[in-house]
């Protein structure tokens, strides 16, 4: 009620994976059939576990590449829920990527998904302002309750440009802007802009064999409407263990809040499999009051018979 009377302005974001590569279409159309074969990729995340309310978000992506056809196509299924009210968004989308390759040591990978997006709220678990007037709490408001299921589709583009060991690429998430409003008024979803790439150093092994140790640093810059966020990182991998630290936050521009969280990772490749856990640790004013946040992914990889040379990208596996 204090918040309300003050008047302050929430910007809201997209659901986000601090193994951000490890989602990859949900990053990005173009990772779509990124790797020779097919590729299953299974993501959980609970953020904040000691604040009041849920805020889990799961996703599962499926993506296969034509190497005949220079195409991958992928399936991707996202749902989050947040707060007491069970405020939750569900994303199912279809990918389409084309490899082009002007020189034999490097690719231009553009992609393009289509997607059905439903926002969904229980009234039954919101308690209005007009129930705290009195003592015991009305079991219902006069506050009329808005479309408990809003619906709408979108569409993203990107493009990746990688070699062997370098890659950078962007999103433009939300080119339709769906709708976002329970209540019939004109809210609508802002684009979201996306900025992302890294570098891979090899310590031991060869590019087109077994890799047994790197180093690898990546980045992700996300703009959304008025929040801007930038995750920075750096993974150790010594097959057949990878640990990695991540940085969240902005902490040079006075207009957005500075340190976020530092997350650490710990991954473990066995053969095609690959798990990976994540905590992220609150450094903001939330505190570590907020428990935290925990994150788990699996990445499973069919591995095709190519008979000739393919250039994955070179992304984190983790």
């Amino acid at each position: 009620m204090l918040l309300a009377f003050l008047g302050f302005a929430a910007h809201s974001q997209d659901p986000q994976f601090t193994q951000f590569y490890a989602s990859p279409l949900y990053l990005a159309p173009s990772y779509a059939g990124g790797i020779p074969g097919q590729r299953v990729v299974a993501n959980y995340r609970n953020q904040w576990s000691m604040v009041p309310g849920t805020f889990q978000t799961y996703s599962v992506s499926y993506d296969h590449n034509f190497i005949n056809f220079k195409s991958g196509l992928g399936l991707l299924l996202v749902g989050d829920i947040a707060g007491d009210g069970r405020m939750g968004t569900t994303l199912a989308g279809i990918m389409y990527s084309y490899d082009i390759t002007p020189h034999p040591d490097y690719h231009i990978r553009p992609g393009i998904g289509f997607y059905y997006v439903q926002q969904s709220v229980d009234y039954s678990k919101l308690i209005f302002g007009d129930q705290l007037t009195s003592t015991p709490i009305p079991p219902s408001s006069i506050q009329a309750p808005g479309n408990p299921t809003v619906r709408d589709i979108d569409v993203s583009t990107s493009i990746l440009a990688y070699s062997d060991n370098i890659w950078l690429g962007a999103t433009w998430d939300h080119m339709l802007r769906p709708e976002r409003t329970f209540y019939g008024d004109d809210a609508r979803t802002p684009y979201k802009i996306s900025v992302y790439g890294g570098a891979r150093f090899i310590l031991r092994g060869f590019i087109m064999r077994p890799i047994e140790e790197s180093i690898t640093t990546a980045f992700n810059l996300k703009m959304q409407d008025k929040s801007i966020q930038l995750d920075l990182g750096v993974y150790w991998y010594r097959q057949p263990f990878l640990f990695g630290v991540w940085y969240r936050g902005i902490p040079l521009v006075k207009e957005y809040p500075g340190t976020d969280a530092v997350a650490f990772l710990l991954g473990y490749r066995l053969q095609d499999i690959s798990f990976g856990y994540s905590y992220d640790f609150t450094v903001s004013r939330l505190g570590f009051g907020s428990g935290g946040s925990h994150e788990i992914s699996v990445n499973y990889t069919f591995k095709a018979n190519v008979r000739k040379r393919y250039r994955a990208i070179p992304c984190p596996t983790f």
